[in-house]
């Protein structure tokens, strides 16, 4: 870390004393700072380590004074021993007492934040001169990352258990009067019943393999939420952003997607004419949808959250979707797997600071691609990633690997979920000529363990394509 003038006034050594020599006083006010106050937070190096012996004796409930902590020091600080255990002597021979540790905490943390700032705004600038192939974007996003890291000085500890049953009584209360759903609601109304929605605070995985359609449904989602008036981020790293329009287009027009991207040339000039008359109306609706795309093809999780970050300050973010993990940039310091269950750990950390839900596409590896209903291992780098999610779903098409097996149905399958039921299959319809999938109105079935094998039920599910209640909302 780089140093400050004293004139900078980025340091109080009184603080620093006066924190030290309470804690030494009183070893039970340790409780009271360690969750939010380091020992990299102190400016005199001395300090830092006299505070680390704190924590490392309080840490095996041995008592922390003068005394203990100078054989402490003496033992574990080499050549400095002698003279940090004089230090830790003095320190709580001093006049402070124990009564101001926490104020005092604050204005140490408060410095090292200002610090920081300082650091980092130093580095940016150097980073900038230099230039060092970095584009002015990627410096600027790295920025915010870092900015955006400089957390409050005190942490949000514990809340009452009688704060949170109130804050549940509430929804509870205005899910009874209101109907108010308890997660973000999804296009699909049987998808909703299922999971309950997208819950604020939660990464949702969508796992497929190669052209199962999970990313059309993860931008049928992002579609839905933003013409609600609900703002998504969408984060394209695979598809340019005008391609990501042209299926919203298709979606809502019901025109082939193939004519919308050039690819109709035999189309007759009555086809022509009709697609033109519905792609009009179409676009003038998705103007309206607050939305956002991102297309860089590179991108990083630290990268996502600082980008999301920034437009949840100018207003706030109610849903994210990011196309896909599998395509995301890594550090490529660790095995892959770890790597791409860290990252989806960042995007957890995300989904809880915007509180709002993320839903993160993922591809299944290729050699489980038999046919069966995919499963938590067949994900690329799975153990990471299923120890992040709270919840997966695994979209599934049967007619893929035999055109006579249910032709038309997608499955939606539970692999995971925190209090909703695991193994649940929802049945939708493909409706991929449109870029869309909408709720199913074929017949039910009952499923052996071998998929290919159905049970058509006596009675049909009773539900229309064109009823707006039981698709969850209409997009199209």
């Amino acid at each position: 870390m780089i140093r400050h003038d004293e004139n900078a006034q980025t340091f109080n050594l009184d603080a620093e004393t006066a924190v030290l020599a309470g804690l030494l006083l009183d070893n039970d006010e340790l409780a009271n700072v360690q969750d939010w106050l380091a020992p990299e937070d102190f400016y005199n190096p001395d300090h830092s380590r006299i505070y680390e012996c704190l924590l490392e004796l309080c840490g095996e409930n041995k008592l922390a004074d003068a005394i203990t902590a100078g054989e402490w020091l003496q033992d574990k600080a080499g050549e400095d021993g002698r003279r940090l255990a004089l230090l830790a002597s003095g320190i709580a021979g001093t006049a402070y007492t124990r009564a101001n540790v926490v104020p005092y905490a604050e204005v140490v943390v408060e410095h090292s934040r200002m610090r920081r700032f300082i650091d980092t705004c130093q580095r940016a600038l150097q980073a900038a001169t230099g230039r060092r192939g970095h584009s002015a974007e990627q410096l600027a996003s790295h920025l915010s990352t870092q900015l955006a890291d400089i957390a409050p000085a005190r942490a949000v500890g514990p809340t009452p258990y009688r704060e949170v049953v109130k804050k549940f009584a509430a929804q509870l209360r205005d899910r009874h009067l209101n109907g108010t759903p308890i997660g973000l609601p999804t296009p699909w109304a049987d998808v909703n019943k299922a999971i309950g929605g997208l819950r604020p605070g939660q990464v949702i995985v969508i796992a497929a393999r190669s052209n199962m359609g999970k990313s059309l449904m993860g931008f049928q989602l992002a579609r839905f939420t933003g013409l609600r008036g609900q703002q998504v981020i969408e984060f394209s790293m695979e598809m340019v952003d005008t391609d990501v329009v042209a299926r919203d287009v298709a979606a809502m027009a019901e025109i082939p997607l193939q004519w919308l991207v050039g690819n109709g040339e035999h189309a007759s000039a009555e086809d022509s004419d009709s697609y033109w008359a519905k792609a009009a109306p179409a676009i003038d609706g998705l103007m309206t949808a607050s939305v956002l795309i991102d297309d860089d093809p590179q991108l990083s999780a630290p990268q996502i959250v600082a980008r999301s970050k920034r437009v949840h300050r100018r207003k706030p973010v109610q849903l994210v979707v990011v196309d896909h993990l599998h395509e995301m940039t890594l550090p490529g310091k660790q095995d892959e797997a770890l790597e791409r269950g860290q990252a989806l750990r960042d995007l957890k950390g995300l989904a809880k600071y915007l509180d709002c839900p993320v839903v993160v596409l993922a591809q299944l590896s290729r050699a489980g691609a038999k046919g069966e209903r995919p499963k938590v291992t067949d994900i690329r780098g799975s153990g990471g990633i299923e120890e992040v999610a709270d919840v997966i779903l695994f979209v599934h098409r049967p007619d893929v690997y035999n055109p006579t097996d249910r032709p038309g149905l997608v499955e939606v399958i539970v692999g995971k979920g925190r209090n909703i039921q695991t193994g649940a299959v929802v049945s939708l319809r493909n409706e991929f000529q449109f870029q869309r999938a909408v709720d199913w109105d074929g017949p039910a079935y009952e499923f052996d363990d071998q998929p290919r094998q159905q049970k058509p039920a006596t009675k049909p599910l009773g539900r229309k394509l064109g009823s707006r209640a039981n698709r969850g909302g209409n997009d199209d």
